[in-house]
């Protein structure tokens, strides 16, 4: 919170500032000293009269007027931000002082101002800016009153925490620990039990401990976050923080049922707000429904999330219900002024929806979310997945009995002049109405939404981000590592942002055909395939849209190259990760669960959202259809039919409607139009009276299940 600048008895030095100001008389130094009293003792409204008092004597003085503006806040309860920032804004005019311009404090009295502005900063969630203005304090820390120096180190840590810089926070911790609390290292098992001793008695002590286990958990540092845990949970076994930080811990470990457990046993605070304005119950519900997601408990999950954006809902109507007719920051306490979640809880909501397979839900959730964190390329891939999943659920919708009921659409006619009507194919041209910049659940806009993505990634990634020592209290970084912000979560290293690269570039090509946009599909095709980092899903995906791409731009033969069936040898969803030392420490520490947590993690593993196909057999089977159909458009039947006939076989059923289509198709094209008729007299009776009640089925010919009528 704002700290109160101590009276200080020498004259005060303004060159710049006309007119002088007069020195201090001893009447004035005894009102400075009752005043500090009197706010240590928290009698704000007595302070406020000594404090004015003197301002009506020396109202020029930059001193005088601060330590009247920090008073006066006090007594208000922090309600008063808005007069308080302008107070601020008025000293800085008298003192001559720049925060934005200068780069390092002028004067080491003005360093309460400096720290009053970036506490300002930080309840507003201007962390930068707030991360900026101690940046410049820092430099004076030395020679600084020591409470304040604390204070502002531990700010400085947060806003580290809050900017993801925990390699500036951990340092900033060792320096804290060396030069300005004291506490020094502890090593052994003696030393390690007097720690958590002290621990105990020492409050100090204790929030040093959890920025760094905080620093240490943003790091993925699980060995070392594991040494600190226990020592907090020794020390403080009830500590809802540490409770936390516990089941963040399991969290990440993916020991997601540990991690609801630890959540279950926090205690129930009487007060629904941290020190930082963090709502209790947002973060209990916001949690609960993260652990769910990572156990496939999607609808599960999202009932957590409705009910964190409920109480978010409720803790802002009670905490603005004395503000009402205040639109400004007034009104409100200052440690709630940034409290709301709404947008984090919306992006949070928008993913679990889309996992539970409501993707105009999802899109609504994140196109709201995307007016804030329009700088996350994930978001934008995001909104493109709602809308390609809006427009087709997934890749079995083709096998639906709908879908193959619209191969033969009816009749006309009757007796021997009865014809029968083909339909015209599944593929329909949509016409998306209004502009692609208005959003909506279209392929246009999914376009957009995968430029924009495609434009906030860097061009190149780095090969290595971050070196891990698990034998050591730090972690050393890679200076050449990439960090992509990707708010309102971690910065993406180089490996996430390769990843995202790969799904990003397979859907802009699987939105390029959807538009008859072949020449940007092709594109979007070549550069996937290039990418060092494909999934065997991805380089599959990657090769059939090439194929359709080419052949749709009449270029069948360079098409048909990547529709080879033996190109097909992994269909993996999940990229490939390289080893590292923290791969093999964790793979050390599974050792020790039970087979409960064993069976856990074989559950969480995988995929988050089912595949199709799901098995090499059935991917090579539609491979090898599509070979077919390339061979139909340019003119080779036989082949062509030849393939149809060896992908049903393998394709599982029901067989999706095209392979009706194109059976038909190269039936009556050819002239064997006995052969069309047993398809439709078998398949397709219901639009063919007079079925015949022997028939003969010639080896290779489509068959679906048995329930298609």
């Amino acid at each position: 919170m704002a700290s109160q600048e101590n009276k200080d008895d020498s004259p005060q030095e303004t060159v710049d500032i006309p007119p002088p100001i007069p020195s201090v008389t001893e009447p004035q130094k005894q009102i400075a000293s009752q005043a500090l009293q009197e706010f240590e003792k928290k009698n704000y409204g007595a302070c406020c009269n000594l404090t004015h008092k003197l301002f009506v004597e020396r109202s020029m003085d930059p001193k005088v007027v601060h330590n009247k503006a920090v008073a006066e806040f006090y007594q208000s309860g922090f309600l008063t931000t808005d007069e308080f920032r302008q107070s601020l804004d008025k000293v800085c005019q008298m003192a001559n002082i720049s925060m934005d311009n200068s780069d390092s404090l002028e004067d080491v009295d003005h360093s309460v101002l400096y720290f009053n502005q970036a506490v300002i900063f930080y309840h507003l969630r201007q962390y930068k800016a707030a991360t900026k203005v101690l940046d410049k304090l820092f430099q004076f820390i030395e020679p600084i009153e020591e409470n304040l120096a604390k204070k502002a180190i531990m700010l400085l840590v947060e806003l580290y925490l809050c900017t993801y810089q925990p390699e500036k926070a951990m340092g900033m911790l060792s320096y804290a620990e060396k030069n300005v609390f004291n506490t020094g290292k502890s090593g052994g098992d003696k030393e390690g039990k007097d720690k958590d001793d002290n621990m105990a008695d020492d409050p100090t002590k204790t929030k040093l401990s959890l920025y760094k286990t905080r620093c240490l958990l943003m790091m993925k540092s699980m060995k070392s976050s594991k040494r600190e845990i226990k020592a907090l949970i020794t020390a403080h076994p009830m500590n809802l923080s540490v409770l936390y930080l516990k089941s963040n811990f399991e969290y990440m470990r993916s020991n997601h049922r540990k991690a609801m457990k630890m959540m279950g046993i926090a205690p129930s605070s009487s007060t629904l707000f941290t020190e930082a304005g963090e709502c209790l119950p947002v973060m209990y519900h916001n949690n609960m429904g993260c652990i769910h997601f990572y156990l496939r408990k999607h609808h599960l999950g999202a009932f957590y999330f409705r009910k964190a954006i409920q109480e978010n809902e409720n803790a802002l109507r009670d905490i603005t219900r004395g503000a009402e007719h205040n639109k400004n920051l007034s009104g409100k306490p200052l440690h709630s002024i940034g409290m709301s979640r709404h947008y984090e809880l919306l992006y949070n909501m928008g993913i679990q929806m889309l996992h539970c397979g409501k993707p105009v839900a999802a899109f609504d959730c994140l196109v709201e979310a995307v007016q804030v964190f329009r700088t996350n390329p994930r978001l934008w891939l995001r909104l493109a997945e709602c809308c390609i999943m809006t427009n087709r659920e997934n890749n079995d919708d083709d096998r639906k009995l709908e879908k193959r009921l619209e191969v033969i659409q009816g009749s006309d006619g009757s007796g021997i002049h009865r014809k029968l009507r083909l339909g015209p194919g599944l593929r329909t041209d949509r016409v998306s109405p209004g502009t692609p910049a208005i959003p909506a659940s279209t392929y246009e806009f999914a376009a957009l939404c995968l430029r924009n993505a495609l434009m906030l990634l860097p061009e190149e990634t780095q090969k290595s981000d971050v070196t891990n020592s698990d034998d050591q209290d730090t972690i050393k970084p890679n200076p050449e590592s990439l960090l992509v912000p990707a708010p309102p979560g971690n910065p993406m290293k180089s490996i996430e942002v390769a990843n995202l690269r790969c799904s990003v570039l397979a859907a802009a090509a699987y939105v390029g055909i959807c538009l008859n946009d072949f020449t940007m599909a092709l594109q979007h095709a070549e550069n996937l395939l290039k990418q060092p980092r494909l999934s065997g899903a991805q380089r599959y995906l990657g090769h059939l849209y090439m194929a359709e791409a080419l052949v749709a731009l009449d270029k069948i033969a360079d098409g048909i190259q990547h529709l080879n069936p033996e190109l097909v040898t992994d269909i993996n969803t999940l990229p490939p990760e390289p080893k590292s030392d923290q791969d093999k420490n964790e793979k050390n520490e599974k050792t020790e669960k039970d087979k409960g947590d064993k069976d856990q993690e074989t559950e969480v593993k995988g995929s988050f959202y089912p595949w199709s196909p799901r098995d090499l057999t059935r991917a090579k089977a539609i491979m090898q259809y599509n070979l077919a159909t390339a061979h139909a458009i340019r003119g080779e039947y036989d082949k062509a039919m030849a393939n149809l006939v060896e992908s049903s076989n393998y394709m599982g059923t029901p067989l999706p409607a095209q392979m009706y289509f194109l059976k038909l198709y190269l039936d009556l094209i050819e002239g064997r139009r006995k052969l069309a008729q047993i398809v439709i007299k078998d398949h397709f009776g219901h639009v063919t009276p007079n079925r015949e009640n022997k028939m003969t089925y010639k080896s290779g010919t489509p068959r679906p299940d048995t329930s298609v009528p």
